[in-house]
């Protein structure tokens, strides 16, 4: 009787933990030394913790690369002003209302890695703003209800 209450709590506990909101735990990485993303979409649900690990497959250290989230309708405005950022600040706008969540820059080999919580319901660009990235490396981050 006792492994039968063992057995219907543990079940009980994986069951709640699937309900919940907990930690979206994701990994995006780059195509080696291509300009690309290995994963065009991304799905979370509204308010949660979103951990996310961008990983740079590539070997040429000139190949650096970031993730960045974006307000839908900015991601040139963000590439551009990426630029006038520069790299000592990641490509990275600081302070624009229009980026919601961004990596440090990842040099070949190595991982950066960013926690945010996931916007309102909807459809979110994510882009690579290092100059002249943005145009192939990028995609979708799905926040559903």
């Amino acid at each position: 009787m006792k492994r039968d209450w063992a057995a219907i709590i543990a079940i009980a506990s994986i069951a709640a933990a699937g309900c919940g909101k907990g930690t979206a735990e994701l990994s995006i990485a780059t195509v080696g030394d291509t300009m690309a993303y290995d994963v065009s979409s991304l799905t979370v649900k509204s308010g949660q913790s979103v951990h996310l690990v961008l990983t740079n497959r590539g070997t040429s250290q000139v190949m650096k690369h970031n993730w960045v989230l974006v307000q839908p309708g900015h991601e040139a405005d963000i590439a551009t002003a990426a630029i006038s950022a520069g790299e000592a600040a990641n490509y990275v706008p600081r302070g624009d209302a229009n980026v919601l969540a961004s990596t440090s820059l990842a040099s070949a080999g190595a991982t950066s890695e960013v926690t945010f919580t996931a916007p309102a319901t909807g459809s979110y660009p994510y882009i690579c703003t290092f100059p002249g990235h943005s145009a192939t490396m990028k995609g979708t981050l799905v926040v559903t209800p």
